[in-house]
């Protein structure tokens, strides 16, 4: 494989930083899963549970598809962290994390800058984020 370019590894980064997001998203949907008690909004968050995980994958695969020697990154830290923080709130301050974190639709940004880079894998992530803002949308008041 060639030197990577400055591009390159800007883009690789961007990719592990992606990673990290959507590992991170999986443990915050798991802890809110845990907390509720509306069924169906439990229902939710375990659909979207699987989606940030199915989402990893993908990203997972694209970053060695980029460089095949590249050890992905897990965030091991980030994530005992983000573990510990999502089991001391509450449901409600899960949720407004959660919402905060959706409103950004930094996927929406990401695509428009990178999709000519691999434009299947930056339709997925498109559609992950579309997903999420679907099946959360009835609850938004909650």
């Amino acid at each position: 494989m060639a030197a990577l370019t400055g591009k390159n590894k800007a883009y690789q980064s961007l990719l592990a930083r992606m990673l990290i997001i959507e590992n991170v998203g999986e443990v915050l949907y798991g802890a809110l899963i845990t907390k509720v008690k509306n069924a169906n909004l439990k229902s939710a968050y375990e659909k979207l549970a699987l989606n940030e995980r199915e989402t990893a994958k993908h990203i997972e695969r694209e970053l060695l598809a980029r460089d095949e020697n590249n050890r992905v990154m897990n965030g091991r830290v980030i994530l005992s962290f983000t573990k510990f923080i999502c089991g001391i709130l509450t449901a409600r301050q899960l949720a407004w994390l959660l919402k905060t974190a959706l409103d950004r639709r930094i996927y929406s940004r990401w695509y428009d800058m990178h999709k000519d880079e691999n434009h299947e894998f930056w339709r997925l992530l498109l559609n992950h984020e579309n997903l999420q803002h679907e099946l959360l949308k009835p609850f938004r008041g909650s």
